[in-house]
Order: C-alpha cells, then sequence, then structure tokens
C-alpha cells in the first residue's frame, strides 16, 4: 500500500475522509442494481419513519450499559 497515500488522506478533514472511503467503497461495490435500490428505499423508509414519530432511535451507549 502506498503509504505516502494513506498519509496524506489521514491528513485531510474528517468529513473528507468520509467523502473518499465511500467513493473507495463504491468502486469495489458489486451488488446488483436491484438490490442497492433496495437498500437505499428501506434506509429512506426508516429515516422517514423517524422523521414522523413512527419509529425512534436508541443510543447505542445506553443500549448495552
Amino acid at each position: 500500500m502506498d503509504k505516502l497515500l494513506i498519509n496524506k488522506a489521514m491528513k485531510m478533514p474528517p468529513i473528507q475522509r468520509v467523502a473518499l472511503a465511500e467513493l473507495l467503497l463504491a468502486s469495489i461495490d458489486n451488488e446488483e442494481e436491484e438490490i442497492c435500490d433496495a437498500w437505499i428505499s428501506e434506509v429512506n423508509e426508516r429515516m422517514n419513519a423517524v422523521n414522523e414519530g413512527r419509529s425512534t432511535l436508541l443510543d447505542f451507549d445506553a443500549l448495552f450499559q
């Protein structure tokens, strides 16, 4: 692995590192389009349920205490 590239990436602000990671992962994502669309729909439905009060989020730390 190119250490220079890794060192340069690690100096990026966190949000830019996240965007880079997403781009890299997307470049190797071999899921069929139908599966990808289904996951996107599921995530959108869950976000809508929380926003509309039909579902609530759990605090991860509180959940495992």
